[in-house]
């Protein structure tokens, strides 16, 4: 073969593999195929979503999303804008095409008086919008953004908000936070469409338990995904189970129970009442004080005495396998408060403190599914639990504990501004493990009331007495405070702030609310719902002070650097096959 028919002969095998290529390129594109290499699989779908798009598919029932985040936006509403579009492809894909989506612009029209119309039809519907503020001929406008959705499955539609912030612009972190939960986002509302009902839970009023508006900001979340009745014991016998024709026992009327911050005495009715709900396969949440802190007087007077708190269910927990220890912890890991360090010329010498009467727990590695990957939840004036009455069929599992670093002391308990001023190493103990301060137990309990009910109340079919139960699930938090959130007076009334919100830095900074609806999910057996809550999926911003002044010079690089490599790339290969030729037909190698 002379050397012209053999170049012949590879340009054209050159052009062969080159539409090979194309064409495998093109098949993959047609197929769909992706390849999730990050090391958080930030681009793949949990088993529960899949398992529900497996449904969906197999279903008759087709569901429309109409997403309002389109438009001339911020990078960052842009960066949620593409993964709701990439999110809302592989949701349609996986279900067959059962799951159509549509994004609108609300601004689209121009015309101010439709655009009016539009907003305020959306708001009625339930969807906010987030105002962001941008520069134009050196005049500072405003513009509003609509981080929201409308899914609509079976002919009702779910309002969808996908950034929720009271702020004027939510910072990067807030953006990359609902970035991380679109899945779960957009997959809560499509459940709560496919679901055959809405799960029920009681909020236990009376006895001193928290008012709604110190729990409104849990419950108003809790009440997107289930419906929340308050309760009142009373002593009846259908305040939480109830008979139902054709079947011996009674049955639980809410699926699961919170008893939050009781401060007066149980009757042994209202205890028994309580013991048959858990017998009967009711799920229960306890939130409560071992001990009472009188906090106007550490306010008036700089301290008080925190003595036994005495309501009459501590034996009732006990005989489950819970106690609560009349103690208090103090934490080194723990949550700042400001005081006046004292006078410093004609002004108030106001500095910030470390406050060990309020432990911040930490999530761990290996933590269990209720508390995976969550921000610092906050405590104050806990007490510590521990796990008794080990037997088998019963598990015991602690879900929160203070650290190494920490103390406890026996009731009464003096609690005074002075604790600022004990030393960090008062609290080197050398413990490994922290106390216990939230515990979970599953399994098989037997009725406290098994030998102390009378002969006539156990025989009476009305009642139903069960003496037992197989699969209950009960949790227990020694801190009443957990979920409670501070109120406000307001011109429109007390207005309750966020779980968790910190007046020092003036953010939500702490993640009591998300464990609590990880808690209620846990107990409502939704275990879609704690792997989607759950899933953390890294932020890695730019290190602003690195490209502060560069920003030119960074973004040339980003540009030109991938074409200069091309170009690079290509001379380079042009120079070595331009050697290889000439060595191979040149005289001497003849």
């Amino acid at each position: 073969m002379s050397a012209a028919s053999f170049l012949q002969s590879l340009h054209r095998s050159g052009w062969r593999s080159a539409l090979i290529a194309v064409g495998l390129l093109a098949t993959i594109g047609q197929w769909g195929w992706r390849f999730d290499v990050t090391e958080d699989r930030r681009h793949s779908l949990t088993g529960a979503t899949e398992s529900m798009l497996q449904d969906i598919e197999a279903g008759e029932d087709e569901v429309l999303v109409r997403c309002y985040l389109e438009g001339n936006f911020p990078a960052r509403y842009r960066r949620l804008s593409e993964e709701i579009k990439s999110k809302l492809r592989t949701f349609a894909k996986q279900s067959g095409g059962k799951v159509r989506w549509d994004f609108i612009d609300v601004a689209g029209s121009g015309d101010e008086k439709t655009i009016g119309e539009t907003e305020l039809a959306l708001y009625k519907q339930g969807l906010r919008f987030t105002r962001v503020a941008y520069r134009e001929n050196g005049i500072t406008a405003f513009q509003n953004v609509w981080p929201c959705a409308m899914v609509t499955v079976q002919g009702v539609d779910y309002p969808v908000q996908f950034l929720r912030s009271e702020t004027m612009e939510p910072d990067e972190v807030m953006v990359q936070n609902a970035i991380n939960q679109v899945e779960f986002t957009l997959g809560q509302a499509i459940r709560l469409g496919m679901r055959q009902r809405r799960p029920v839970v009681g909020i236990l009023q009376g006895h001193g338990c928290w008012k709604p508006a110190e729990t409104a900001d849990f419950t108003n979340t809790l009440a997107e995904t289930a419906d929340v009745v308050d309760v009142q014991l009373d002593g009846s016998v259908d305040a939480l189970c109830e008979r139902i024709e054709g079947r011996p026992l009674r049955q639980p009327k809410f699926d699961a129970l919170i008893v939050a911050g009781p401060d007066s005495t149980f009757s042994q009715r209202d205890k028994l009442l309580l013991d048959q709900y858990l017998m009967n396969g009711g799920r229960m949440l306890w939130l409560m004080d071992p001990l009472v802190t009188n906090r106007d007087s550490i306010a008036s007077q700089q301290f008080t005495m925190a003595t036994t708190r005495e309501i009459g269910v501590f034996d009732l927990l006990f005989h489950y396998g819970a106690r609560l220890n009349r103690n208090m912890v103090l934490d080194a890991q723990c949550a700042p408060i400001m005081l006046n360090a004292g006078p410093m010329g004609d002004h108030r010498n106001m500095q910030m403190f470390s406050w060990y009467f309020a432990p911040v727990a930490l999530s761990t590695p290996d933590a269990h599914p209720i508390c995976a990957n969550l921000d610092p939840v906050h405590f104050d004036f806990a007490g510590s639990i521990d796990p008794v009455n080990a037997r088998e069929g019963l598990e015991s599992t602690v879900l929160l504990s203070t650290s190494p670093r920490s103390l406890a002391y026996n009731a009464p308990v003096r609690v005074g501004a002075s604790v600022v001023e004990l030393p960090p190493e008062h609290f080197e103990t050398g413990r490994t493990e922290g106390f216990p301060l939230a515990v979970l137990l599953e399994g098989q309990f037997d009725s406290f009331y098994a030998l102390r009910l009378g002969e006539a109340m156990r025989e009476d079919p009305d009642f139903a007495f069960n003496t037992s139960t197989d699969n209950g699930q009960l949790i227990v938090v020694a801190d009443a405070d957990f979920i409670r959130n501070d109120v406000r007076n307001t011109e429109q009334g007390v207005t309750p702030m966020p779980l968790g919100f910190d007046r020092y830095s003036g953010q939500v900074i702490y993640d009591n609310k998300e464990w609590l609806l990880n808690a209620i999910s846990y107990l409502l057996d939704d275990a879609a719902q704690i792997s989607l809550r759950s899933r953390s999926i890294a932020f890695r911003p730019l290190d602003e002070a690195r490209i502060r002044g560069s920003e030119n010079g960074w973004s040339m690089l980003a540009v030109g650097g991938p074409i200069a490599l091309v170009l690079a790339l290509g001379w380079l290969l042009s120079v070595l096959r331009k050697r290889r030729w000439t060595q191979s037909f040149s005289p001497s190698s003849k």
